[in-house]
């Protein structure tokens, strides 16, 4: 009897074992069947996108400098509107392609950890005030000064930081200077800065009038002859890296001659960034104990390949990526790239001929996507159990929701 019970056990000791077996070997091919399910949706899509493709509107490209065009006649920007206070406490200047990105994330993250909804933005009013600076230089109208002063006293955000602000730092001190910490931000590194920005006018010549040689080159920036120091002519004749070499220096030499005009500044080197002290320095600046940690965004990624007129989107998309967040939060991908498109989307060519027609046929091709995926979502929510939780929360609440639940891998 007792063999006889052993020998039961241990026929269903190996029946447990088989049944375990096969339901590993069944979640193992199912698995495969799913990933395969996946892919061919994927191939489905982008061919059935593709074919749509060929017959969807197509975009002729319109002629003409836009803004260029239409500030040539001295009525450069909006009619003045009635002045209020400025948000404006923290002003961060440099070159650009120095850091003024990796340097905004870090003030914005000083603002969340505070908790009061405070904005650090990057070039906020960069272009506009660089495009009114050379007006008023160049025609001598008083109205863009009017314009700049008010564009300054709009400003909503705590915190801004670009390259558009060391011409006019008199105005900003002579406005906001009790208010305002100056933090100058300098790349040591003189040549790969030039370098730096040379590539990128290059990529986006957009604000880089004077210094690209582009039919897409739309908003001034200061030169030279701005500032008396040479002929436009002579300013013609130089190589573009020797116009960002001055740029360059002449940046640096504004923002330490009118340092003085502010009662709080803070010098700050690019390649210092990440360090403990400095980083503490930029939290005091914008009324912080609590550090922000370090970020390092905005590189250059190769686009050796990509079409010229797809480098700017494709740069901003990925050069951007801040991958130590990337790597702790699942969901920073998938929210940066979304961002990114409506970004693209909502600053989609409207001058050129079918340009409308073409977005229209994009935003349905989206909205596609997303259905599916959102299909694909629900489809995960019920394999695992997991209910829509949020149903009847503001928008505010339903993104905080997942956080809440799941703890600090996840962003606010």
């Amino acid at each position: 009897m007792i063999d006889s019970l052993q020998s039961e056990l241990r026929a269903a000791k190996d029946d447990a074992l088989r049944y375990k077996r096969i339901t590993e070997e069944m979640g193992v091919i199912m698995g495969r069947l799913r990933d395969e399910r996946d892919h061919h949706k994927l191939e489905r899509e982008s061919v059935s996108a593709e074919l749509r493709r060929l017959t969807r509107p197509r975009a002729v490209p319109a002629s003409g400098k836009g803004l260029a065009n239409r500030t040539a006649n001295g009525h450069a920007g909006p009619a003045l509107r009635k002045s209020h206070s400025s948000a404006l406490r923290v002003l961060c200047v440099g070159t650009g392609r120095d850091g003024t990105t990796s340097l905004t994330r870090m003030m914005q993250d000083v603002f969340d950890i505070q908790g009061d909804g405070d904005a650090a933005v990057h070039e906020w009013a960069s272009s506009e005030l660089n495009e009114l600076f050379c007006q008023l230089k160049e025609t001598g109208d008083r109205s863009f000064e009017d314009q700049i002063r008010q564009t300054i006293l709009n400003c909503p955000h705590a915190c801004v930081v670009g390259n558009g602000f060391a011409a006019v730092l008199p105005v900003i001190a002579e406005l906001l200077g009790d208010q305002v910490t100056l933090v100058h931000l300098r790349r040591r590194d003189r040549a790969a800065c030039i370098a730096s920005l040379t590539e990128n006018a290059e990529l986006s010549p957009q604000n880089h009038v004077y210094y690209a040689d582009s039919p897409a080159a739309q908003r001034k920036r200061p030169t030279a002859f701005h500032f008396g120091e040479m002929s436009r002519e002579q300013w013609t004749k130089l190589s573009q890296a020797a116009k960002f070499g001055w740029y360059y220096d002449k940046t640096h030499a504004l923002i330490e001659k009118h340092k003085s005009l502010f009662p709080n500044t803070l010098a700050v080197d690019t390649e210092d960034l990440s360090a403990d002290s400095v980083r503490a320095a930029l939290a005091h600046a914008a009324g912080s104990t609590a550090a922000p940690r370090a970020f390092h965004v905005n590189r250059f990624v190769d686009l050796r390949h990509v079409p010229v007129d797809r480098r700017s989107f494709v740069q901003r998309l990925l050069g951007q990526l801040d991958v130590q967040k990337l790597a702790h939060d699942d969901l920073y991908g998938l929210r940066q790239v979304l961002n990114e498109m409506i970004y693209h989307l909502s600053h989609f060519p409207d001058a050129a001929p079918g340009a409308l027609d073409e977005l229209r046929w994009t935003l349905r091709e989206m909205h596609g996507v997303l259905n599916n995926r959102i299909d694909d979502v629900r489809e995960l929510m019920e394999r695992v159990g997991a209910g829509v939780e949020t149903e009847g929360l503001s928008n505010d609440q339903e993104q905080d929701a997942p956080r809440r639940r799941s703890g600090s891998r996840l962003s606010n």
